[in-house]
């Protein structure tokens, strides 16, 4: 599981909007294609006679990223929201490849930037919440979060208060407290016992408490819930598959890795 993968934060909710979805079947079909040197380097060439070619700058923007060459995809990154300044996709990358690249003051700043315009988007929240983290502002992060949930609370925006709050527990793991994410998923299975998030953070948690059977029991029902239709369904799949084979170690990395930003 790579550390840039387009892949889902488990605090993002089970149905995403049109928009984000078209992106992710976007970045899908383009992780699907053959990927070659001589195949990126045809699109770099388109863009030398069109460098406002968006379709070619997209290509390139995934390839560089999912290749790991963050540097050279952040100029790709910004070219995209110079020609379309209103579509948050980019500013979110934008932010991400920072981060990426150990920028942590700028992608702080960027994603700050991105929750001044839309306050309670959950991919920005959890952005912000993993550079707090990685700077050493853990406290900062839990007050962040519950600032957000209280607008989330006073707008009756439902949805997003669950999903708050499901970032919540999820940051309580990455800070180390498996006791009190244990808690909190536990709340929000009471609360919705249909949700299957929950459900598979507890069985990471278990894995990592090394309670084999308790890890399995969480992830049955996760099973039995996640729709095959669900557009990460593999994803999470192989989150499955990782708490049940890689060591305590390994799995805490990726534990991590995977929470820091996903579609």
């Amino acid at each position: 599981m790579g550390r840039f993968s387009c892949r889902p934060a488990l605090a993002l909710p089970t149905e995403q909007t049109s928009s984000s979805s078209a992106t992710m079947k976007e970045m899908k079909d383009t992780q699907n294609e053959k990927s070659d040197d001589d195949d990126e380097e045809m699109y770099l060439k388109i863009l030398e006679k069109n460098p406002r070619d968006v379709e070619a700058l997209k290509v390139v923007l995934y390839r560089k990223m999912r290749g790991g060459k963050t540097k050279e995809a952040v100029k790709y990154v910004e070219r995209l929201i110079e020609i379309e300044p209103d579509e948050v996709e980019w500013r979110l990358l934008q932010a991400l490849s920072y981060e990426m690249i150990g920028h942590l003051s700028k992608a702080k700043r960027l994603f700050k930037d991105i929750l001044e315009d839309r306050p309670l988007l959950l991919r920005a929240l959890h952005g912000l919440a993993m550079v707090m983290h990685k700077s050493r502002e853990d406290s900062a992060v839990f007050e962040m979060l519950y600032k957000a949930l209280e607008v989330a609370r006073s707008e009756k925006r439902v949805t997003e208060e669950r999903n708050i709050r499901i970032l919540i527990a999820q940051m309580h793991v990455v800070k180390g407290n498996l006791d009190e994410g244990l808690k909190k998923f536990q709340d929000l299975v009471d609360e919705n016992p249909r949700d299957f998030r929950p459900y598979l953070c507890q069985g990471i948690i278990y894995s990592l408490l090394d309670k084999k059977k308790e890890a399995e029991e969480q992830f049955e029902t996760y099973r039995s819930l996640v729709p095959d239709e669900f557009p990460q369904r593999g994803f999470l799949d192989d989150v499955v598959l990782a708490a049940r084979t890689e060591s305590r170690d390994q799995l805490e990395k990726e534990f991590v890795t995977q929470f820091s930003y996903r579609k």
